[in-house]
């Protein structure tokens, strides 16, 4: 994830892959290979990875056989994306930088921003800017795909107090609340995290994070698209373009493409 304050990530970057342990990055990075391939964007062509945390997505399209080059601005979540990348015995570039300033001066054949990393541009001067960096990076023809939250569906169903609990890789538990506070007019969810690991029935730790995430309308986002200098091309439920979201989706995707 890339966006938002460095200090946010610091502390979670250490319980990230335990918390998101059962997210199927294999099935995303297949729908992600599915997209580029319809778009003729084959493996052995370079993929840009804005906000790629950890290395969810991109190692598993290294292993496709894309050149992967991954931003990420927490230099903690980097750090175990590469740890990633050895123990895959793949090849992906990654580099610490701010998604809304970073310019690696090369141009790529598709960029994608997975798990809601353009949601974490709150403002809209932040979330132009993120777009003028995709736009920097890629040639007339060039696909963009990303994942937001959507609106409709965020108002409809509402943001609830959730706790999860994990398990770490060296057997701890991991407990995390989520408390939301959904702000209608700023359009935004702000979600105060407490996050506790706990070893033999004891706790050991706490951190507290805030992620403030911003969701988005379908015509909202054709229009920064547009003004950014791509043209919508897709919007469907997180994962299926095959029909148009509606107020049961939380999670959209949507495909973009340079002109």
């Amino acid at each position: 994830m890339s966006g938002g304050s460095t200090d946010v990530f610091k502390q979670y970057a250490s319980f990230y892959d335990a918390i998101y342990a059962t997210k199927d990055y294999e099935a995303e990075a297949a729908f992600v290979h599915s997209v580029l391939q319809d778009r003729g964007v084959k493996p052995g062509s370079s993929v840009l990875d804005l906000g790629c945390g950890t290395g969810g997505h991109a190692v598993p399209l290294a292993r496709r056989g894309y050149r992967v080059t991954g931003v990420d601005r927490s230099a903690e979540m980097i750090e175990r994306a590469r740890k990633k990348v050895a123990e895959a015995s793949v090849e992906v570039d990654l580099e610490v930088g701010d998604i809304r300033e970073v310019r690696l001066r090369r141009r790529f054949d598709a960029a994608i921003a997975m798990f809601a990393v353009m949601s974490y541009q709150c403002t809209n001067a932040d979330l132009a800017a993120a777009l003028a960096t995709v736009r920097a990076h890629l040639d007339v023809g060039g696909i963009f795909l990303f994942d937001a939250w959507f609106g409709p569906a965020v108002l409809a169903q509402r943001p609830e107090r959730r706790r999860l609990t994990a398990t770490a890789p060296d057997g701890d538990r991991i407990e995390r609340l989520a408390e939301p506070r959904l702000d209608v007019v700023n359009q935004t969810v702000e979600v105060r995290y407490s996050i506790t690991r706990f070893r033999d029935g004891k706790r050991l730790e706490t951190a507290h994070e805030s992620h403030l995430v911003r969701f988005l309308f379908a015509q909202e986002i054709a229009y920064f698209l547009e003004q950014s200098g791509f043209r919508m091309a897709a919007i469907g439920p997180f994962m299926d373009l095959s029909r148009l979201p509606d107020e049961r989706d939380w999670n959209v995707s949507i495909l973009a493409a340079a002109v």
